[in-house]
């Protein structure tokens, strides 16, 4: 009897220090949110008195971006809080964002000025985007590269639930799914058989042709499994 209490323990104990040691979470402060490499025309500022990160376009933008100096492997959860400051502010998170066939590298051509094209044909990618009525579109998730013009959805959400003000976001990938869940609310979920495992995280935002976009970023979190 107490050999098998004592089997029963150990397996528990293990249990709960694999369960630690797989599982690993990265608080993303708006300081190290600041050292992410800025990609566009625009620019991105540290707001210290509220903790948070401006994102914002400049006129003339094709899409503004912020890419994770880290590259991340398989299973990945990003949640963070965002207030597009303007109706047209159309926002974007990728996952396992990496050069075509390259799995951990992600890299541009000089001068490039955030455009569509380079992130369809070029970078393997999933791109999840929401708060895009201005587009005249709803939350969907994509995966990339694609021929051109690359609009083919992995799935597309029924309407767009997103305001101007701060919203609770979670995009994730795992067991071959793809999701983006807005204040603890699943809005989309993807299945994937050939799941891109190796990538970067990038924010991206766009705005319209006479309006730029501008939004705040805050309480940034990435788990992975290590």
């Amino acid at each position: 009897m107490k050999s098998k209490l004592l089997v029963s323990l150990l397996f528990f104990i293990c249990l709960s220090i694999s369960s630690n040691v797989a599982a690993k979470e990265i608080k993303v402060g708006y300081k190290d949110l600041g050292k992410w490499t800025f990609v566009g025309k625009g620019f991105v500022a540290a707001d210290s008195n509220r903790d948070q990160t401006i994102l914002a376009e400049i006129p003339g933008s094709k899409g503004v971006m912020l890419i994770s100096p880290e590259s991340y492997s398989k299973d990945i959860v990003l949640s963070y809080k965002v207030k597009p400051l303007t109706p047209e502010s159309v926002l974007v998170a990728l996952l396992s964002a990496s050069n075509k066939g390259e799995k951990k590298n992600i890299s541009f051509p000089d001068k490039y000025d955030g455009n569509m094209k380079y992130l369809i044909t070029d970078i393997d990618n999933y791109f999840i985007a929401f708060h895009n009525s201005a587009h005249k579109k709803t939350p969907f998730i994509r995966r990339y590269p694609q021929e051109l013009p690359g609009k083919i959805a992995l799935i597309s959400a029924e309407s767009n639930i997103m305001t101007t003000q701060w919203h609770d976001v979670e995009v994730g990938k795992k067991a071959g799914k793809i999701w983006l869940k807005i204040d603890n609310k699943t809005i989309v979920e993807a299945t994937d058989n050939k799941m891109i495992n190796d990538g970067h995280i990038v924010f991206r935002m766009r705005g319209t042709k006479n309006r730029i976009a501008i939004a705040l970023i805050k309480d940034v979190t990435i788990k992975v499994n290590e």
